[in-house]
């Protein structure tokens, strides 16, 4: 049975979406102006007050998305794919806020000439990047899809946060 999110324009407030739970409850969600996100968890539907209220700043509203979405679970398809890969890898990295490398193209970073993995995809809002290609531009808040072998991973990871991969 599908969902029915219902959506409120709180005038100087912000919006908010409600629906019913599987379970007979109810989840209100308020997206404020400034960024500050209200979860609003009511056990039962006819509730007047909820049970539970969850403050998130705009960082950590992304983030919980972006897990409950599935961002950060592998799917079986890729599990399959990493044993027919034999000893290559995917892994999701993401990029360190202090990065040299954004602002900058795949090609510039030299990732698969010094450390041996390949960018494969970038993950980023509101569009992913795939088949990447060398003049793609890392940006601020990318996860990179590599592949490449377990033991080259480390060389990678101190490269991509800055340090030498010499």
């Amino acid at each position: 049975m599908p969902v029915e999110l219902r959506e409120t324009r709180l005038p100087g407030v912000g919006v908010k979406y409600g629906f019913r739970t599987s379970d007979g409850g109810r989840l209100a969600i308020v997206l404020h102006n400034d960024g500050v996100r209200e979860i609003y968890f009511f056990r039962h539907d006819h509730d007047d007050e909820p049970s539970e209220v969850i403050r998130l700043d705009d960082d950590e509203a992304r983030q919980l998305g972006a897990v409950i979405g599935g961002a950060y679970e592998r799917p079986k398809i890729v599990e399959d794919l990493e044993m027919a890969l034999g000893e290559l890898l995917i892994e999701w990295e993401p990029v360190p806020d202090t990065s040299p490398w954004i602002g900058k193209t795949l090609a510039e970073s030299g990732f698969r000439a010094k450390t041996g993995i390949t960018v494969i995809a970038i993950l980023r809002e509101p569009e992913p990047v795939t088949g990447a290609q060398p003049h793609d531009v890392v940006q601020q808040g990318d996860t990179l899809v590599t592949v490449g072998k377990a033991g080259q991973y480390s060389k990678f990871r101190q490269l991509l946060a800055g340090a030498s991969a010499g």
